[in-house]
């Protein structure tokens, strides 16, 4: 079974489309997503990267994880809204924002990860698995 995923930035340069079956829904509480989000956490939903395709350009942010992971973020040049992610450690995934999807319902949150980085303010969602930390991928 599969899931169509679509989406875009803010004012429709870039949009995108994820033909696969997502991987995991995830709020992120770690310092680097509170900053590129600008509020308490990321909303990601991870989808395979072969069944991923984005169209218009983008703008990139290159950085290192905590994990030692080489990590690029992707966003519209235009508006800067943030569209994507993928990293070293999992080249297989492809972590969307969900706040640029078309239909935001079909998220649902399986994981929190970096708990203890939550801001006092911010709730973490009382239905999913906690993490401290990046759990590493499942190995098939």
């Amino acid at each position: 079974m599969s899931t169509t995923i679509t989406g875009g930035c803010q004012c429709g340069a870039v949009r995108y489309e994820s033909a696969g079956e997502p991987i995991v829904g995830a709020i992120c509480h770690c310092d680097n997503c509170k900053k590129f989000s600008g509020t308490g956490h990321a909303v990601n939903m991870v989808v395979p990267a072969e069944d991923f395709t984005v169209t218009g350009a983008l703008s990139t942010y290159s950085y290192k994880s905590e994990a030692g992971s080489d990590m690029v973020r992707y966003f519209c040049p235009v508006c800067g809204s943030p569209v994507y992610g993928h990293g070293s450690g999992n080249p297989a995934a492809v972590v969307l924002r969900v706040g640029g999807f078309d239909d935001p319902g079909v998220f649902e949150a399986r994981v929190s990860l970096f708990t203890p980085l939550a801001a006092p303010w911010d709730m973490i969602d009382a239905g999913t698995a906690h993490f401290d930390a990046m759990p590493p991928p499942k190995k098939e």
